[in-house]
């Protein structure tokens, strides 16, 4: 059975008491060795519930499957951004993540300013530098014949990328990373707080030191663009770089540790991918798909029926990927990885609010299982070691021993 929770809030009047589920989506998730099997028992039930703990621990409605989390991604009229996030009350400050919580017409005008660097041309030519880090990471411990892959390579990986998108020093990456996983995870609100102002003390001394030393990076071009031939001010500069800097360090680091939790136990798959890796690309498309981590949350703009439901101004709902990702109304035999299978995901979000950085986090996954399916063979977890994992924020795994043998 679920967690009961001990928050003590009113059912909303408008909430029918048949939808109203009285337990918390990441305890939930937490009840199985798998989150994302535990998460998906919710698929048995109805298509829309009002979960007592839905977005960080407070209420919400929860869309169960693909169709309805689709249509909430799809529609910022209905359902808006804003207050997707809670960083700017944790700041205290008056801007919001910028573009992530602007919805249209704003939106498109700071979003074609980051788009150059995330296009598919742009990650291009970044593949050489991404593959040259890959293979740094893993020169590094392929002698050893093990490691431990969130320390030595997921948590290096994609941040080093970021690092250098961003001309940060790779140097203070334990500082960076540390700052990430206390504002995401920490289990009280006071570090959490003192979390997301060492992150904002240090981009804005940061971004200050770079107006008078630019580059060609995208902290330059951030400092230097303009809207209708204005320049950015200070509050959406620091929303660009504070959401680059929280889904640059977090996001593709969660998803290697699934993805490679999963190779681990699925031998088959790897030898069809070391086989044949032109299936990798599809690979790719279907671990996306299979490992949603993230469940943001929009609010209701306005009173409305939705699915026989009505939602009322200001209510929230989340879009839970990792819901998306395994229904199996969207996808036969969802559990299962088949680098075959065709159809769209909502992992990385859809409508205006789809990731920027799909195409770059694309290449770096196909990067990433070509560089470890190329060097060694029946990667896996060493006989009695244990996996560690979180279904808290972003879902991760924080502890990966893996071996393999020299391919």
């Amino acid at each position: 059975m679920a967690t009961n929770l001990s928050i003590e809030a009113d059912v909303p009047a408008h909430v029918p008491p048949k939808l109203v589920w009285e337990h918390d989506i990441d305890a939930f998730a937490r009840e199985l060795d798998d989150p994302f099997v535990a998460i998906s028992r919710l698929h048995d039930g109805p298509e829309l519930i009002w979960a007592r703990g839905g977005s960080r621990g407070q209420p919400a409605w929860v869309p169960t499957r693909y169709a309805l989390i689709e249509e909430v991604f799809m529609d910022a009229d209905r359902f808006m951004s804003g207050d997707s996030n809670d960083a700017s009350q944790l700041l205290g400050v008056d801007w919001r993540l910028n573009p992530l919580e602007i919805d249209p017409p704003a939106h498109r005008a700071y979003r074609q300013i980051l788009q150059p660097w995330f296009q598919p041309s742009a990650i291009n030519t970044l593949e050489p530098m991404v593959r040259s880090v890959a293979r740094e990471l893993l020169d590094a411990v392929e002698a050893k014949g093990r490691c431990e892959f969130i320390e030595d390579f997921a948590s290096l990986f994609p941040s080093y990328i970021f690092l250098a998108l961003m001309g940060l020093p790779r140097e203070m990456l334990p500082q960076f990373l540390a700052w990430e996983d206390a504002f995401m995870r920490a289990p009280t609100m006071a570090e959490r707080v003192g979390a997301a102002r060492a992150i904002k003390d240090y981009l804005e001394d940061y971004a200050e030191a770079r107006r008078s030393d630019p580059r060609d990076d995208l902290v330059t071009a951030i400092l230097t663009a303009k809207i209708d031939g204005r320049p950015l001010d200070t509050g959406e500069i620091m929303g660009m770089l504070m959401v680059l800097y929280l889904g640059g360090l977090d996001t593709v680091m969660s998803s290697l540790g699934w993805y490679f939790r999963h190779l681990a136990d699925d031998q088959a798959l790897q030898a069809r991918l070391r086989a044949d890796p032109a299936q990798i690309p599809g690979a790719v498309d279907d671990l996306l798909r299979a490992f949603g981590v993230t469940g943001t949350r929009r609010t209701v703009t306005r009173d409305m029926d939705f699915h026989g439901v009505t939602l009322k101004a200001g209510d929230w709902i989340l879009v839970p990927t990792y819901l998306a990702s395994r229904d199996p109304a969207a996808y036969a035999d969802p559990h299962r990885i088949d680098p075959a299978r065709k159809g769209r995901n909502l992992t990385l979000a859809t409508g205006v609010h789809n990731c920027l950085g799909i195409h770059l986090a694309k290449r770096e996954i196909k990067v990433v299982l070509e560089e470890w399916l190329s060097r060694f063979i029946h990667i896996r977890v060493p006989e009695g070691e244990t996996v560690r994992w979180h279904t808290d924020g972003v879902w991760g795994v924080n502890h990966l021993p893996l071996t393999w043998d020299a391919a």
